[in-house]
Formats: C-alpha cells, sequence, structure tokens
C-alpha cells in the first residue's frame, strides 16, 4: 500500500532526523534462521481492520497488516522516501519515458510469486496483469476505492507482456513514479475467481477479510474481531535482507486503547510500541536510559487536524456526478463560512493547549505540507490566538452575542450566510478514544470555543464509527491524527481536491471546492521542465489558498518517541522508514 493511503495515523512511522536512545540491541546481531525468530506483535488501539483488500482500504489498521501482505508496484527507497527502481517489496526494477514524457514504461522483475494458502495456485508468478487489474478496477467506477483521485492523471494502463507495464498520462507529469506508485499489485487470478465483476468487490464480501492468495513477507492465518490478526511467515518472500523471513510471524493485536499499549509493551507483550502518549514521554526516556528497551524518536509524519465539513452533512454528496459534472451541494449552516472557521482557529490558544494536551510536545505549523518537506512554506505563520479578532469576524459572519451571556452560544442573525435566524453557533466535534491527546485537546479546544460563542458538543466514539463519519461525510468537524509524505505534494489535491470529494472513499471528506486550487495544483504536476524552484512557488501559492480558506485547522506536528524491545536483532531504521527490515528481526525469546 502505497502513502496516499496511510491517511489516518495513529502514530508516525516515517521520519527525516531522529535521534536513538539506548543500544540498538542487547541482543547478538545474528539473524536467526528461516521462521526461527518469535513472532512480531504490534498493538493496535484503532478499531478492527476493515477490509485486506488493497484496493479498497483507507484505514490505518487495515493498511498496517496488508503492508505484509502485498507487494508494492514500485517502493520507495527506505532512506529517502522516494520511489526507486529496485527498492524493496517493490516489483518495479527499472522505468523509463518517452519523449514527451506521457508515457511511462516500467519493467518488471521476475523472481516474485503469488502463495496460495489453499495450494491451488501456489507459486503462480507476479505479472504485468496484476497492476493492469488493479488499476481497472479502481476506475471501473464499480468500486469505491479512495485510490481514485490519486491515479486520475493516468489516461490508461496496458500490460504488453508479463514483465512490462506501460502507464500513459494524460499530460506529462513531474511526478509521474509517485502517480504511478498508488498502484496496489493484486492476485488478479484469484481475485478474479473470488470477484466475478468488480462490483462485487464490495466491503462485506468475505473474501476481503480472508486473503488466501499474498505475496508479502507474511501470509494470511486468521481474523478474531476484536482481538488480533494473525500471520505466518512465508519463506516466498524474495526481499527479506537477510535471504530469508526470520520471525515465525506477525500479531497485530487489539488493545483498548495507547496506555494499555504501553503497559502490554513494559510487560514484553508487544515488540514494537509506535507511538508514546505525550504524558508518559519523560517516564519512558528515563526507562530507554536504564536499559528497558531501546526508544527512537522522530519528527511526527503528519498533524492532529480538525477537519471542517463546509458542506450539509445530513446530505452528503460527492463533488462530481458520474459524468464528471459538478454537483451542487447545499452549504453547512455553520462552517460553510469561511469567517466563521477562521474565527475557529483564531479562538484556540495553542501555548495553553500545547502545554495542557501535548506536555509541551507540539509545534503548531503554518502551511499543508510537512515541515520537513521541500514544498513547505516557512512564510505561513500559525494561526495567531486573537479572540478579539474571533468575536469581530462571528460579529461579521451574522453570528451575533444577543444577550451577553457568555454562557449561552451565539446564534444567526439575518446577516448570516447560511443559517436561519435564531440558529445557535453549535456543533458537533466528532474525535475517536483510545488518545490521551485527542481527550485532552478536544475538551480543552471546547472550552476555549466557548469563550467566544461556540457551543462545542462533543462526539466520542469508538475509531470504526469514527471513520464511518469521516468518509460518509456525516459529521460537523472531526478530530483526527492525519498522515501524509514529506515527498509528495500532491497529497494536498488528494486531500482538498474537487475529484477527491466522493462520499465513502475520497478524502476530501469537507467537500472543499476550489477550482483556482485545482488548477494550481495541476499546474505544478505537469510544468514543462519540472523546474523544483519553479513548481514551489506554485505549492506555495496552493497551501496560501488552505491557509486563508481554511478547510481544515492544523493543530500541530510534534515530536514522537517509539519503542522497541532489546530482544529485537537487526533493528535497523532508516530515516524514511522504521519498519523497513522487519522481515529481518531476529526476536530472542
Amino acid at each position: 500500500m502505497k502513502n496516499l493511503q496511510r491517511f489516518l495515523l495513529l502514530a508516525a512511522v516515517l521520519a527525516l532526523f531522529s535521534v536513538m536512545i539506548a543500544p540498538i540491541s542487547a541482543q547478538d546481531e545474528t539473524p536467526l534462521g528461516p521462521g526461527a525468530g518469535a513472532p512480531v506483535v504490534l498493538g493496535n488501539f484503532g478499531g478492527d481492520i476493515a477490509t485486506l483488500n488493497p484496493i479498497l482500504a483507507n484505514d490505518q489498521p487495515s493498511v498496517d497488516v496488508i503492508n505484509q501482505l502485498f507487494p508494492n508496484f514500485i517502493s520507495n527507497d527506505p532512506e529517502t522516501g522516494l520511489p526507486t527502481p529496485g527498492a524493496l517489496r517493490g516489483l518495479a526494477k527499472d522505468w523509463s519515458f518517452n519523449d514527451d514524457g506521457t508515457v511511462m514504461t516500467v519493467k518488471l522483475r521476475t523472481d516474485w510469486v503469488w502463495t496460495d494458502t489453499t495450494g491451488a495456485t501456489e507459486g503462480t508468478p507476479i505479472t504485468s496483469a496484476d497492476v493492469k487489474y488493479a488499476y481497472d478496477a479502481i476506475v471501473s467506477g464499480d468500486v469505491d476505492s479512495p485510490i481514485a483521485s490519486a491515479i486520475d492523471s493516468i489516461a490508461s494502463v496496458d500490460a504488453p507482456d508479463d514483465s512490462t507495464v506501460v502507464i500513459t498520462f494524460k499530460e506529462a507529469n513531474c511526478d509521474a513514479p509517485v502517480t504511478a506508485a498508488n498502484i496496489p499489485v493484486v492476485p488478479s487470478a484469484y481475485y478474479k475467481s473470488v470477484f466475478p465483476t468488480f462490483a462485487d468487490m464490495k466491503g462485506d464480501n468475505p473474501a476481503n477479510l480472508n486473503p488466501e492468495t499474498s505475496a508479502g513477507a507474511f501470509k494470511f492465518k486468521n481474523f478474531r474481531a476484536g482481538e488480533q490478526v494473525t500471520l505466518e511467515a512465508d519463506q516466498n518472500f524474495p526481499d527479506s535482507p537477510v535471504g530469508h523471513v526470520v520471525p515465525q510471524g506477525f500479531i497485530y493485536k487489539s488493545v483498548t486503547d495507547q496506555i494499555v499499549e504501553v503497559e502490554q509493551f513494559l510487560k514484553g507483550d508487544i515488540t514494537y510500541l509506535s507511538s508514546i502518549p505525550e504524558d508518559r514521554e519523560a517516564d519512558m526516556e528515563t526507562r530507554a536510559t536504564n536499559g528497558e528497551f531501546q526508544l527512537y524518536k522522530t519528527p511526527s509524519t503528519g498533524w492532529q487536524v480538525i477537519l471542517f465539513n463546509m458542506a450539509d452533512p445530513t446530505n452528503p454528496q460527492s463533488a462530481l456526478d458520474d459524468k464528471g459534472n459538478t454537483v451542487k451541494q447545499a452549504p453547512h449552516p455553520i462552517f460553510g463560512d469561511v469567517r466563521v472557521r477562521q474565527a475557529f482557529v483564531h479562538a484556540v490558544d495553542h501555548d495553553a493547549l500545547n502545554q495542557g494536551a501535548f506536555s509541551g510536545t507540539g509545534a503548531p505549523v503554518g502551511g499543508t505540507m510537512l515541515p520537513q518537506s521541500w514544498t513547505y512554506d516557512d512564510t505561513l505563520q500559525p494561526y495567531a490566538f486573537d479572540p478579539a479578532l474571533s468575536a469581530k469576524l462571528l460579529d461579521e459572519a451574522g453570528f451575533v452575542d444577543d444577550d451577553n451571556d457568555p454562557k449561552t452560544p451565539r446564534v444567526a442573525n439575518d446577516k448570516a450566510l447560511y443559517a436561519k435566524p435564531g440558529t445557535p453557533l453549535e456543533f458537533s466535534l466528532t474525535t475517536f478514544t483510545g488518545n490521551p491527546s485527542v481527550d485532552s485537546s478536544s475538551v480543552l479546544i471546547q472550552d476555549e470555543l466557548s469563550q467566544v460563542g461556540f457551543k462545542v458538543n462533543l462526539d466520542v466514539i469508538e475509531f470504526t464509527p469514527m471513520l464511518t463519519k469521516l468518509t460518509g461525510q456525516t459529521y460537523d468537524a472531526l478530530m483526527v491524527f492525519w498522515g501524509v509524505t514529506n515527498v509528495n505534494p500532491n497529497e494536498m489535491l488528494d486531500h482538498y481536491g474537487i475529484k477527491a470529494d466522493v462520499v465513502e472513499s475520497g478524502f476530501n471528506t469537507g467537500s472543499y471546492i476550489n477550482p483556482d486550487f485545482d488548477a494550481l495544483m495541476d499546474k505544478a504536476r505537469t510544468l514543462p521542465g519540472c523546474d523544483p524552484v519553479e513548481r514551489k512557488k506554485l505549492y506555495d501559492q496552493a497551501q496560501e489558498m488552505i491557509y486563508n480558506d481554511v478547510p481544515a485547522f492544523y493543530v500541530n506536528t510534534s515530536i514522537v518517541s517509539v519503542g522497541v524491545q532489546n530482544s529485537v536483532g537487526e533493528w535497523a531504521p532508516k530515516k524514511n522508514s522504521l519498519l523497513w527490515n522487519l522481515p529481518a528481526w531476529s526476536l530472542h525469546s
């Protein structure tokens, strides 16, 4: 699965700069034999997996497991984070372009086979047909795939022979390898048997949670809802750095919340702790310094973000109809007005929020790319805490304090754009359970907004129902951890482009519609000559649009810590992937 689908990060797994605390391993670094290591156990407090079909997945738990089961079409280098020919877990060994840059020819490796747990098609080679099938399914219109908007610039995918994929773009694309890398690789022969038509590839089809054919470092064994997903080593996997898969299995274990995950890690029941709650940072750093485990500090690959729904959540609609025509959507009565969204962000005191919810580890941001990205616009400063400006904006938007009672919300008058007169300035902020900083920050934001006349009703639910509200576009405002890469500026288009406003599958869930933004992003992607300096100017303009229009409030980014047991041999994190060599981990019992 590619980075686009790492949409909801409950913890960061990529980094640009990092610090290791404690020795890399307290064990003999000599790798064990095939399947001779203890299973790798990861905790999951993000709810059960939704699917193990790479074409459908858009939630982090599903993607975490899919990453262990399926190859990538094009893989990123774990150090640079860039698509690289021959990178581990990638099917593409090389590629080239025609003279005008519109046709990308990808040559595939031929040493990789599918594993069939039933034995019926064991050893079937992975071919170009497996890439083409996935593309055809995504663009068929019969499948709700979150990948569709990411590959919209592709006109066609052809498979002239088993080891060649020909990708034709609608126009020259400066980020062609990044775009192409979003296409998954799936076992086409097996999929045709369990999904007679693309329309059969629905979320409730049992084959989506029981992949009998795969080609990752592990193969599927079972899924027990509310407990764990269990995989076992697949020695057909050709890309372990030590030549074989060392762990006997991979277990994705459900835990109640982040606090329980930490306690189970300290007991040794979890191998890798993907994030540490802010209020446990000091204690865990002391423990690591004392040699209890390894601690790795790294810049987050995402933000805590509040998404605003700018359309009517009672009647969610995709931005485009089946023919590509724009659908007129009713505005959200409150957040449809940009002045209300601006008032919201100026009412939040980040310093108080940072100390109260993030133990001082959070850093506010202005731009909509990560600070470590080459496209980040560092001229955009975080929104200033300015309650007076917030009140002024609300007055201008027609939400007035008509009773001088700070305990009651403002109400709309006849100047409000979309709210009927008398409508209170009241909305629900949807959050998910299991994360202490989310719990604390939502309460603090609720209080801060009340000071300027908002009434915030906290809607705290389990992660999976939260995802349903998110993708179904049935929320007012919603707080999540939102993950991106630091190398792909087109993810801004995936988050805010009109073609990404697709109910149930697209990532523009707040229905931000701005043709000028789409045009800028397209221009930057297709700029003749692909001069990075000129492209960055265009991306800066696009970030400024988002900054001014406030379709989302980027609460903060941070430095996060991950923990690894001392029993893990071969632990060798790289700048852009901490788990790149997991198949080689030697866990000594």
